[in-house]
């Protein structure tokens, strides 16, 4: 299962605010983009260059708080509602979540420089049952401001796992270190 959704702004100078939770996570996908130059010498491909440039996504939730819509489109909570003008434009963020895996431990994500789409209007009538509304909210992203990198996971059970970090997850964005830190048993 996926769970514990946060959401982190991100600063001018690249560095990060306190992950804030969304709550009623239901999923988060998210695909990445490739630019492709071969270089071609004596009739033949001799190099390949191939880079990530831009990803997007969608996150579904049990619909959002006005705090949350808020927060998403980069405006404030005005008198319990959320107003949009044509002046706004979405923050960039940074999305972190979980994942359990098979053998009990957890994936961790983030994807450092996502930008949500202003969050929609939808009403939908209730004919007997009462039934899930799903928000689905379609994102871009980019490379984080500071080293370039689009996401980042952590598999709790790898031998190599920074235990800080692991319990810092959601407290603080983390980065990627390249320094082995042995696991404790």
């Amino acid at each position: 299962g996926m769970s514990n959704i946060h959401v982190a702004t991100v600063e001018e100078d690249g560095s990060f605010g306190v992950p804030v939770q969304i709550l009623g996570g239901k999923s988060v996908e998210a695909s990445f983009e490739a630019a492709e130059k071969i270089v071609y010498a004596d009739n033949k491909a001799v190099y390949n260059d191939k880079r990530i440039t831009k990803g997007s996504g969608k996150l579904s939730v049990l619909g959002l708080t006005t705090d949350e819509k808020c927060l998403l489109a980069g405006t404030e909570n005005m008198s319990g509602g959320l107003a949009l003008n044509a002046s706004m434009n979405a923050p960039s963020l940074a999305l972190l979540f979980e994942q359990e895996k098979a053998d009990g431990g957890k994936l961790l994500n983030v994807i450092y420089n996502v930008q949500f789409a202003i969050p929609s209007i939808s009403a939908v009538t209730t004919e007997g049952e009462i039934s899930e509304q799903i928000s689905d909210l379609d994102f871009t992203c980019l490379p984080d401001l500071k080293q370039g990198y689009f996401f980042y996971t952590v598999d709790t059970t790898d031998a190599k796992t920074d235990e800080e970090m692991v319990a810092n997850w959601f407290t603080t964005v983390q980065l990627p270190k390249k320094a082995v830190v042995a696991k404790s048993k």
